[in-house]
């Protein structure tokens, strides 16, 4: 069971009032009680050895019972909070003064006795109370001689049953007093430890709360301050949102970095699209600015190139935007899929198809492996065609005259089948395989090639096989060329 925090400051609370309150209480009835006997007893301690010594009946040996009972009915009249007995040699109770059905006892120890005359315990020390079975008091004792021989001991209780009952009156007088006094020193005790329990319980919540702070002034980069390790799955409502709180923070930093990274790469893709932009555009205008300038100078044939040109331009130009907002579109995460079976060797003949007279011109071999084949893929076929043209048109491009662009199909592995696109261009140096798929990155071989074109393709491709949930692998040489691979989920034709 799981409690908040103020059931739990609440419950802690009232424990430990309620513990140090019976311990407070306890405790000091008994240092009272203690003290108040050890003094009796102290201040008492010489009564029975003063009274055996000036008594003529004690100091002599020989008593007459009567006579001794009547001196201690008087000496309790003087000193009403004693009581007097004469014990013989072994304990027995042989005389005092009071009713016969007040004394329980016949007899008392002699070892409190011994302890008290020899000195051999400390005070307080309690004996026998002659008028109680099992009550014990605090006493003072003498032994009395004839002669050199033992008679007997004067055996005094220094708190009698009168004593008792005038301090019984006493404190409850008190009793009002003594609760004040408690009240008093409880409630400042209690706002002593209160202050204590919510510093304890709200420490937490203050070092939450500086970090919070220092989180915010060190513009949410969590690298920069030092975050305490909170228990997670605790039922400490402090430490679950400092757990939550930590996780914030790797969130929001997580995101700043990506968003910082994005913007890094966005300026960066700006600036080299600005530049293949105005390229195209520039030509398109300076070819529409002579026909605009020249008119009727120009012949027919003049005039048809230079429209041929700026409608090349103009070509490159719409390819060129048409890529970027494809690539916006899908660095933004809003693309959804469409999965499907299909075959995927008529898919592949379907894409050639659409690149055939580009190869012919350029007199370039483009194939397909296995020519036929029933192969079934679960997958989106819109996606799965833009990759592939896209790979088909950058091979084309970078392949050379009566060279060669196989697109093959592995079945071989299992619940998978791996397309590749190979060609047998100039291929890519091997320190730049790993950067080709970033935008706007052009490779050694691109740069130096003839053909003008846009330079997105293979980063559309790399976003479009992310969102496919696939890998795709390169393999070139240098001036041998490149191999594009990638999986496709192989379903039977059961399915």
């Amino acid at each position: 069971m799981k409690f908040s925090l103020y059931q739990r400051l609440a419950l802690s609370l009232f424990a430990v009032f309620i513990a140090i309150a019976i311990v407070f209480y306890f405790f000091s009835q008994y240092i009272e009680q203690q003290t108040r006997f050890e003094s009796e007893q102290r201040l008492h301690l010489s009564l029975a050895a003063n009274l055996a010594s000036d008594n003529p009946l004690l100091q002599q040996g020989v008593f007459d019972h009567q006579a001794l009972k009547n001196l201690f009915h008087t000496l309790m009249i003087l000193g009403p909070a004693f009581e007097f007995y004469y014990l013989d040699p072994t304990g027995k109770i042989l005389t005092y003064s009071a009713d016969k059905s007040q004394v329980k006892r016949d007899s008392v120890d002699l070892v409190p006795i011994l302890q008290l005359t020899r000195n051999q315990a400390p005070l307080p020390i309690y004996g026998d109370d002659p008028r109680h079975l099992n009550r014990k008091k605090i006493f003072s004792a003498a032994p009395v001689f004839n002669g050199q021989k033992l008679q007997g001991y004067l055996y005094v209780i220094v708190t009698g049953e009168q004593y008792d009952q005038a301090f019984a009156d006493l404190q409850a007088d008190k009793a009002i007093e003594l609760a004040m006094l408690f009240s008093a020193g409880a409630m400042l005790f209690l706002f002593i430890i209160l202050l204590g329990l919510f510093r304890y319980f709200t420490n937490p919540l203050r070092q939450l709360t500086q970090e919070m702070k220092n989180f915010v002034a060190s513009g949410f980069n969590k690298n920069k301050v030092q975050l305490n390790q909170w228990q997670k799955n605790s039922s400490n409502e402090v430490h679950e949102l400092g757990s939550v709180f930590v996780q914030m923070a790797e969130q929001i930093n997580n995101q700043l970095a990506r968003l910082q990274q994005a913007d890094i790469h966005r300026r960066e893709l700006l600036a080299h699209i600005s530049h293949d932009l105005r390229t195209p555009l520039a030509s398109l205008q300076g070819y529409i600015e002579i026909l605009a300038l020249k008119g009727d100078k120009l012949t027919v044939a003049e005039r048809q190139k230079y429209i041929q040109v700026a409608l090349k331009n103009s070509s490159q130009l719409k390819q060129l935007i048409d890529q970027i907002f494809e690539l916006a579109h899908l660095e933004d995460g809003q693309v959804s899929l469409k999965l499907e079976a299909f075959n995927l060797t008529e898919l592949l003949w379907d894409v050639v198809a659409k690149f055939s007279l580009q190869a012919e011109q350029k007199k370039i071999r483009l194939t397909v492996q296995p020519q036929s084949s029933q192969v079934q893929v679960y997958s989106d076929i819109g996606k799965v065609e833009r990759i592939l043209s896209n790979l088909i048109e950058n091979a084309l491009r970078h392949t050379p005259e009566n060279g060669e662009v196989l697109i093959a199909i592995d079945e071989n592995c299992e619940n998978q089948c791996q397309i590749s696109v190979k060609d047998t261009g100039t291929g890519i140096k091997a320190e730049e395989v790993a950067y080709i798929f970033d935008a706007r990155y052009r490779a050694s071989n691109a740069v130096k090639s003839k053909g003008q074109h846009a330079g997105l393709g293979l980063a559309i491709t790399k976003r479009l096989i992310e969102l496919l949930q696939t890998e795709i692998s390169v393999k070139s040489q240098l001036g041998q060329g490149t191999i594009f691979m990638f999986n496709l989920r192989k379903i039977s034709l059961d399915n």
